[in-house]
């Protein structure tokens, strides 16, 4: 095999291998760089999966590499380029992110205004409130993060996720007018009354039981939900004791204490008649309309927030793949 091979190949096409550990030479005089070791490999590896030096890259550039971070990894970068994780732009971003709205962002007696420590501020005052809302409040008031006004507060609450919502409830239960800003705020345009609702109660949270907090939050809802939906030509009543029906059917469906859940015709009948002894426009509230309210909680299940049901004891229905299609 080999000598045939010698005699295909004529001499001198076979190529001259240097010897190992030599450096190849090309015919410019150039030379390859050969790795002597398995070492000088994995060095060079290190060095092309090393993260580049933020401070030689322009500052427009670095600042963008940065803002994929959060606060907590944004303080750790501080320790390496501290004047660029220090950027007021970066935490503005933050604060704007987690606190989409706070008085003190259009306070003009404290320009400027240094965003790293808004955000501290921020942050601590939301872990106060979220221990003691009363106490925590009180320190967004005194350190003029938020003013000491109704619609302020509702639009700091309403701008934020960081507030744990059994404690907003615990705050604005006794402040009426907090509560009636909270639902101005809020948007029901060309949105379906269960749907409307789960937005409505995933802001406000749902009381434990239907005493006369919840009788006030639907009826701020329902006035809202008109204001947002004047071609429907519903009444407030009609909107009103919908609301009702539809919390009383979540309960009735979703709970495991309940045998003999409720039926799509007797919801329909009962609906009818509790909607037409409020006096209601029979032109804009009929059965049709009765029966695709069934169908949203049946499929959707409850209307209230489902970490915090109406009743004790009451659980999120749950949706099988097939019906979540037809949502």
């Amino acid at each position: 095999m080999g000598q045939a091979l010698t005699r295909a190949v004529p001499p001198g096409l076979l190529p001259v291998l240097p010897p190992l550990g030599h450096p190849q030479e090309h015919q410019d005089g150039s030379q390859i760089i050969h790795l002597d070791s398995q070492d000088d490999i994995t060095t060079l590896q290190e060095e092309q999966e090393k993260f580049p030096d933020l401070s030689k890259l322009p500052p427009e550039l670095a600042i963008n590499v940065l803002r994929h971070l959060n606060a907590t990894d944004l303080c750790l970068a501080s320790c390496v380029w501290q004047q660029l994780a220090t950027d007021n732009i970066l935490w503005q971003g933050l604060c704007r992110t987690q606190w989409q709205y706070a008085s003190i962002y259009n306070d003009t007696s404290k320009k400027p205004l240094l965003y790293r420590n808004v955000y501290l501020m921020l942050d601590e005052g939301s872990l106060t409130f979220n221990s003691d809302a009363s106490q925590g409040m009180n320190y967004f008031i005194t350190k003029g993060l938020v003013k000491n006004d109704p619609y302020e507060i509702a639009r700091f609450i309403h701008g934020t996720s960081s507030l744990v919502k059994s404690k907003v409830r615990q705050y604005v239960q006794g402040r009426q007018d907090i509560v009636e800003y909270l639902v101005s705020l809020q948007n029901y345009a060309n949105t379906f009354l269960p749907n409307a609702l789960r937005r409505f109660f995933s802001k406000l949270e749902a009381p434990n039981d239907r005493g006369s907090y919840l009788q006030r939050l639907l009826e701020h809802f329902s006035v809202r939900f008109c204001q947002c939906n004047p071609s429907l030509g519903m009444t407030v009543d009609s909107v009103y004791v919908m609301c009702f029906s539809l919390i009383l059917l979540s309960v009735d469906l979703s709970s495991p204490h309940v045998k003999n859940k409720m039926s799509k015709r007797e919801f329909i009948r009962n609906t009818r008649g509790a909607v037409g002894a409020e006096g209601a426009v029979r032109i804009a509230v009929d059965d049709d309309l009765f029966g695709c309210l069934y169908d949203n909680v049946f499929l959707r299940g409850h209307v209230a927030d489902q970490e915090i049901p109406l009743e004790k004891g009451c659980k999120q229905q749950f949706v099988p793949g097939y019906l979540a299609l037809f949502l």
